[in-house]
């Protein structure tokens, strides 16, 4: 005979009694508690993607790409924009989330440039947060004006900067910012002294560009891909370290020439320190099998970005060298 479930006047008295459900089960009476999904266990949290900047930033796209394609794992994934204070409110939000490793930073290396600058924040990067997975690299690339600044190759910009000292400009999105280390490197490598002009954020500095007010830039190639399509710009390089998938047909510098000049500047998923590594590895292998399907890597390519992955120890190995590389380079230059 089926069970009938209790009336609510019996529910009342056991719950006043302090029952529970195995007391429930003992009377004959089949309750379930309302915790407990179909499959017996708690309901599993959604995946939460944190953005710690604003809606439209390389980061928020990248989060807004990968979220369907790991719904199939995770059942449900959310992408929340946390922005403020150069990623710090995102970061902090993450870090006062739950440590079951379902609250998930996406960081640019912009935010790992800013902790080697020794900006000021409530936590430390290094130490209060673990790298999951390497999800892509955004490659820079050495785009002159050739009317502004006549050059086919790396080593004529060279001669060109060496010629002309403090004659040439160009421009960043600000102070440290990967445009602006990235010429540094050029600029120590090569012994050159060029002019630099910041701006608040790279999209104010491509007018300047065209109209030949600064003359060159290292940036990621969807602020300028239009117009060297119409060839009024010209990218002659990759600072990457290696040829990205988006020009292969360009070289590295190191291939130009001009050794010392490396920045992979990249994107990928941070986890609190403390969380559960078998959480660490799910999260790992589904980011990596969405970051082979064809779909997931063509829209990415439309971002200008090449799809990486890999192990969470091979990118915390480039976190640590790209930390390192950054403090050397930080206390070598004036901001």
């Amino acid at each position: 005979m089926q069970a009938r479930s209790p009336s609510r006047l019996v529910r009342r008295l056991l719950a006043s009694l302090g029952a529970g459900p195995l007391l429930l089960l003992g009377l004959g009476l089949a309750v379930a508690p309302a915790c407990f999904a179909q499959s017996g266990g708690a309901p599993a949290r959604a995946l939460v993607l944190v953005v710690p900047f604003s809606a439209g930033a390389a980061n928020d796209v990248l989060a807004r790409i990968l979220a369907p394609a790991l719904k199939d794992v995770f059942g449900a994934v959310v992408v929340e924009n946390r922005a403020g204070a150069d990623g710090a409110i995102g970061a902090m939000a993450v870090l006062n989330a739950a440590r079951d490793g379902r609250t998930v930073l996406v960081v640019p290396d912009q935010m790992l440039i800013s902790a080697a600058s020794g900006q000021a924040t409530s936590y430390d990067f290094m130490r209060d947060f673990v790298p999951v997975v390497h999800t892509n690299n955004l490659p820079f690339f050495l785009v002159v004006n050739p009317e502004a600044l006549p050059a086919s190759s790396v080593a004529d910009v060279v001669r060109t900067l060496r010629a002309h000292p403090g004659k040439y400009s160009y421009g960043s999105a600000g102070n440290a910012a990967p445009h602006h280390l990235a010429v540094q490197m050029l600029a120590r490598a090569e012994h050159l002294e060029v002019v630099h002009v910041p701006y608040k954020g790279m999209g104010q500095g491509i007018p300047d560009l065209l109209a030949g007010r600064i003359q060159f830039v290292i940036t990621g190639l969807p602020a300028v891909s239009a117009h060297v399509k119409e060839g009024r710009l010209r990218a002659l390089a990759t600072v990457g370290s290696r040829r990205a998938q988006l020009r292969p047909d360009l070289p590295t510098f190191a291939e130009a020439g001009v050794a010392g000049v490396r920045m992979d500047t990249w994107q990928g998923l941070f986890v609190p320190t403390g969380s559960p590594r078998g959480m660490i590895d799910q999260v790992n292998r589904a980011v990596n099998a969405a970051l082979a399907r064809p779909d997931v890597r063509e829209q990415m390519a439309a971002q200008g970005m090449d799809a990486a992955g890999g192990t969470q120890e091979t990118f915390a190995d480039t976190v640590r060298a790209d930390m390192a590389r950054y403090r050397e380079l930080m206390r070598a230059i004036t901001l």
